[in-house]
């Protein structure tokens, strides 16, 4: 099925599997197959208060050290985000919030907590896609856009605190009810986490 959704061949399907399952975004089983892996709810939780302990931290070295060229491409990243809002493309929002949260953190130039955050911004697509509600993807673009005026005024501190605020309120749009807990397209995920 896969080999037929994305037009390439069985070995490149198993090679990319693998990626995902060392991701922590698929589990293999064996003489079963690939299934997309489950967070629970409590983990759910731990991937936000892990990106916010984490993102509080580079967002204000990025605030007190970003360059205007940096600005400009963050700010690029907010009009493709509001741009995708406006026509109502979820998906595309929530696949550039995690660019914007990767590039963010890329700008504080510390290898160690990009390489960490990296795999909890993968997570949390996933937690998103068996989680999130409509109202998920609505409040990304206006936190963004927040974020970068904060951080282009050199407000170290009030961007740290607005970071924080960006995830708590990401988190808030997430029913975290195992009842409610939908089962998600992998095609539709991969597309997220591409």
């Amino acid at each position: 099925m896969l080999t037929e959704v994305f037009a390439v061949n069985r070995s490149r399907i198993r090679r990319v599997l693998q990626i995902l399952a060392f991701d922590r975004l698929v589990e293999l089983k064996a003489n079963r197959g690939a299934f997309i892996a489950s967070p629970s709810i409590k983990e759910a939780r731990d991937v936000f208060e892990a990106r916010r302990v984490i993102e509080r931290v580079t967002t204000e070295i990025v605030a007190r050290t970003i360059l205007t060229p940096q600005l400009i491409e963050l700010g690029r990243i907010v009009e493709k985000q509001r741009d995708a809002s406006v026509q109502g493309e979820s998906r595309e929002v929530i696949g550039l919030a995690g660019d914007f949260h990767r590039y963010l953190c890329g700008l504080a130039h510390n290898t160690a907590l990009a390489q960490v955050l990296e795999p909890l911004i993968l997570r949390t697509a996933l937690i998103i896609a068996l989680y999130g509600t409509s109202q998920a993807a609505v409040t990304m673009y206006e936190h963004h856009a927040r974020l970068l005026q904060l951080i282009e005024s050199g407000k170290s501190l009030e961007a740290a605190r607005a970071m924080e605020q960006c995830l708590y309120v990401l988190e808030s749009t997430l029913d975290l009810r195992e009842r409610h807990r939908r089962e998600p397209d992998l095609k539709s995920l991969l597309t997220m986490i591409s």
